[in-house]
């Protein structure tokens, strides 16, 4: 019995420190700086660079902690967040961590909500932004003008808060939307997990997610993927591999060899949706373009070997990207419930970009 309490008690400290120090990047408020801390501010801030929706906050960090390096163990030089308005936003608790849920009010047909990038960096930045929704890009609007990407400049040290505006998908009670952020100025290597956040949209008004049937339908392509025991993962954050031809692990610097990339996940039956895509917005599968992603199941213990689509390996452009996404969806409120449940004792909603080429 007390060997039973010490290993749920182990469990919910490793979601603890999972959500700690990933969470920062993943579209929950830990580290957002307290609304009623910033109404106290207001008047005297004065924003260097605004528009009618964005505004820019010098010196000012909305989601870094100060003592980042003490909470965390090391200081990002760049998170992402996102807030909403106070009547749309319910908090989901899971052993006194919270998830923010923007719940909507019937009949509402789109939403807006603030994303917020903040550097350390003492440079100015430049970031390319896409949403991605259900299976694809979808276009939002900003200061009333709609966008497929929208390229940012943004000054150094400070915060940025743009006001996004989406559709509501008319589809599902359950959905999510993904700001996908990349890095202009810097290539990163594929061994980096570029933390993606997860903006969770409800449309009932209860935080009861008990009662959810999962709608997703897993695509058939998986049963050509090659499978491989699993290799080191033992929970938390997908790691990636690239290969080449003969299936050999590659180095960074041979990024131009690679064929195939291995996906090792959680000891976990894993839902996880997969894209690649350039940084045009173009999404391309296994067997050409296409328009929309992947939906998969990766089997416990097992690492998925995934061909990298042949128009990405033999192009002449530089960048392009995996995206993974562990519980798309509706599945990933069924997620928030297990846990709550003691179904689970790992989180797992993670959204994670890595640059393959």
């Amino acid at each position: 019995m007390e060997n039973d309490k010490m290993g749920r008690k182990k469990s919910y400290l490793i979601i603890a420190l999972i959500m700690l120090s990933v969470l920062l990047f993943s579209g929950c408020n830990n580290f957002l700086k307290k609304e009623n801390e910033k109404e106290s501010e207001k008047e005297n801030r004065q924003p260097l660079h605004t528009s009618d929706t964005i505004s820019f906050h010098e010196n000012e960090h909305f989601i870094i902690p100060n003592n980042a390096q003490e909470q965390l163990g090391f200081i990002p030089d760049t998170a992402t967040s996102f807030t909403v308005d106070s009547k749309l936003k319910k908090k989901w608790m899971i052993d006194n961590e919270s998830v923010d849920i923007v719940s909507l009010k019937s009949g509402m047909k789109q939403f807006t909500f603030n994303f917020i990038i903040d550097s350390l960096k003492d440079r100015d930045r430049h970031f390319r932004l896409f949403i991605f929704h259900n299976q694809k890009f979808i276009k939002f609007s900003i200061n009333n003008k709609k966008y497929t990407y929208y390229d940012i400049h943004m000054k150094g040290n400070g915060s940025l808060k743009i006001p996004i505006r989406v559709q509501v998908s008319n589809n599902y009670d359950f959905s999510e939307y993904l700001p996908i952020l990349i890095d202009k100025d810097q290539k990163q290597f594929f061994t980096e997990n570029i933390p993606v956040t997860k903006v969770l949209v409800s449309k009932r008004n209860k935080n009861d997610f008990s009662k959810i049937s999962s709608h997703i339908k897993l695509d058939n392509v998986q049963k050509i993927f090659k499978k491989e025991n699993s290799k080191s993962n033992e929970f938390g954050l997908p790691s990636v591999v690239l290969l080449n031809d003969r299936f050999t692990p590659l180095k960074v610097e041979e990024v131009n060899k690679a064929r195939y990339v291995r996906i090792d996940q959680s000891p976990h039956k894993m839902v996880e949706e997969i894209m690649f895509f350039d940084m045009e917005g173009n999404i391309y599968g296994v067997r050409g373009k296409q328009s929309l992603s992947y939906t998969l199941e990766q089997p416990k213990d097992q690492d998925f070997i995934i061909p990298i689509p042949k128009e990405i390996t033999s192009s002449s452009k530089e960048r392009f990207f995996l995206l993974i996404n562990n519980n798309p969806r509706e599945e990933s409120f069924i997620h928030l419930n297990d846990i709550k449940k003691g179904k689970s004792n790992v989180f797992l909603n993670f959204a994670n970009l890595y640059e393959i080429r």
